[in-house]
């Protein structure tokens, strides 16, 4: 029987048959084989069973990027249960549509976590030694066959209200297949994902699952860590976010960081930029392979070339088309991607259950915007945030991947808003990158030589942060409104990290003038930064920390 006829929970089980002592799934604090992961898969659905989990019951679960979550995942496939992976970020209204408003739901969670905003679930918390040591078996489960409904996954929170898309077995299955073969991935292979629980977290332990590989779980969202655990486990595959892989390349040249065992770094989940490539591959020397999927295809559909923009292969088992307002584009041009495939969900769940606007004889709509160049495929951006501009169509990612060609940018988004007389207009909200300045006409100079002019924001607001969803994805939905909250925590994260780098450029400067200390040359430099203070911190203030920093660079 091939891979894709099993289910999530059969296939466990087919490995556990096959190569028993294998290691399977390894965290910080614990390693399991396959056959350990399906005896304490048996366990959990056990207990499943045991407290009233019944066929299609939906149970939210919520656990760390550890071994905790692929032996939820298998147990409430065992149970018959569907998986919802629960965001304790998400706003009440959201939390309510989502799950609690279905009259029988469970909550799985590791013991120590805090699940009180789940109103009314029924929590069934367990511990390592659930893994370590289980006791129950899963017998007396319902009989699930591969076209059972299973994994539920949220989308579409940055643009209106959440929905709950619904896939089989079969769908995810077909997915990760396509998938490993187009990365030629191998059961020799050892895996490591840097996605976050939240968003698809099928995608941090199935590959491994389905090819009967070694799969590394890490907790932590430090890249130093990262860095540790794909070098004390010979990692092969690496898959994350583009600025997580970024913030992971800073380290490559710490004498304590090795990532030469990487054959395989997929980026994918957001824009993947040439610059971004080209720094990787400057810092690391690996090319990194640009991949983009879908919640409603299951997965990744497009997958690029190692170290090249764009996407130039359609994962096996998918079709895809680009369709314009004059139906199907041939060769070059730009439209709206369209996909069918076996991999492809066909409904919501619950009130938000209509497709025909998603569904069309089969074929998926993304809503997405490609322009396809000398056989290769280019994102540019979301169908519903198309901005009419003096009659010409604007996508605004064009616009913002202009604009984060800057230095002095970290963050932007664009939209369209009217103007008396004028009409539609791009407006763009710009981040800038601790300790920058940049005016808008220095930013429109620079835009001059990117941009036709129809395309250049008529406005440039200068904030603080952008309002995300609890994902981290841009929530373009209330951008610009007065309540909107930018996310200042992670602002504040990102400039810390700034900080660090910018303390350790000093360091290095300070090495190569190697002309020791020289209290003269001290003073000239605290006053040179007091002289460039714009507030509000003090003068004294600044003095204070000055030479703080330069005493202890000194003795470092």
């Amino acid at each position: 029987m091939i891979r894709e006829n099993l289910t999530v929970h059969g296939l466990l089980k087919k490995w556990a048959m096959e190569i028993p002592d294998k290691p399977a799934i390894i965290d910080s604090e614990s390693s399991l084989t396959f056959a350990q992961w399906h005896n304490a898969s048996e366990h959990l659905a056990g207990r499943l069973k045991n407290a009233g989990v019944e066929k299609g019951t939906i149970i939210g679960v919520q656990v760390d990027r550890s071994c905790g979550l692929p032996v939820a995942f298998t147990a409430v496939s065992r149970a018959g249960g569907r998986f919802l992976g629960l965001n304790s970020g998400w706003l009440s209204e959201d939390r309510e549509m989502v799950f609690n408003r279905w009259q029988k739901r469970f909550i799985l969670c590791w013991e120590d976590m805090d699940s009180d905003s789940w109103r009314a679930g029924t929590l069934l918390p367990f511990s390592r030694n659930d893994l370590l040591s289980p006791v129950l078996s899963a017998q007396g489960v319902p009989q699930i066959g591969n076209l059972d409904d299973f994994y539920l996954n949220v989308t579409s929170g940055t643009t209106g209200l959440p929905k709950v898309a619904v896939s089989t077995h079969r769908e995810l299955m077909v997915n990760t297949a396509s998938v490993c073969d187009a990365l030629e991935l191998t059961s020799d292979d050892i895996l490591m994902s840097l996605f976050g629980v939240i968003g698809h977290p099928h995608e941090i332990f199935m590959r491994g699952l389905y090819l009967g590989a070694e799969t590394v779980l890490e907790p932590s969202v430090y890249p130093r860590q990262h860095a540790k655990r794909i070098k004390d486990h010979s990692v092969t595959f690496l898959m994350g976010l583009p600025p997580q892989l970024d913030a992971l390349s800073r380290l490559a040249s710490r004498d304590d960081t090795d990532i030469s065992s990487l054959r395989i770094v997929e980026a994918g989940g957001m824009r993947v930029t040439d610059q971004f490539l080209g720094s990787f591959h400057e810092r690391t020397g690996i090319n990194v392979t640009p991949v983009w999927g879908s919640t409603e295809t299951s997965g990744v559909v497009l997958i690029g070339d190692p170290g090249i923009e764009g996407f130039s292969h359609v994962a096996e088992g998918y079709s895809i088309q680009l369709r314009g307002e004059e139906g199907i584009i041939e060769g070059h041009g730009r439209g709206e991607m369209w996909i069918a495939g076996e991999g492809i969900v066909n409904r919501y769940l619950g009130e938000r259950s209509d497709t025909s606007g998603m569904l069309v004889e089969g074929w998926y709509r993304t809503g997405d915007i490609f322009t396809r160049r000398k056989e290769r495929l280019y994102f540019i951006g979301r169908r519903g945030g198309l901005i009419k501009a003096s009659g010409l169509k604007v996508y605004p990612g064009e616009v913002e991947l202009a604009i984060l060609k800057h230095p002095a940018v970290r963050d932007v988004c664009v939209t369209g808003e009217q103007f008396p007389g004028r009409g539609e207009a791009p407006v763009a909200y710009v981040v800038l990158r601790g300790g920058e300045e940049l005016s808008v006409q220095e930013l429109r100079s620079f835009l001059g030589t990117l941009l036709e002019d129809f395309k250049m924001p008529r406005e440039y607001r200068f904030v603080l942060g952008l309002p995300r969803t609890a994902s981290g994805k841009l929530d373009r939905s209330r951008i610009g409104r007065e309540d909107a909250v930018p996310d200042y925590r992670s602002e504040l994260l990102r400039l810390d990290v700034d900080l660090v780098r910018l303390l350790n450029a000093r360091a290095e400067l300070m090495e190569k003038i190697d002309a020791g200390f020289n209290p003269n040359w001290v003073e000239e430099q605290v006053k040179n930064a007091m002289g460039h203070n714009p507030g509000p911190l003090s003068d004294s203030m600044i003095r204070e920390a000055v030479r703080f920093i330069m005493s202890n660079l000194e003795r470092g």
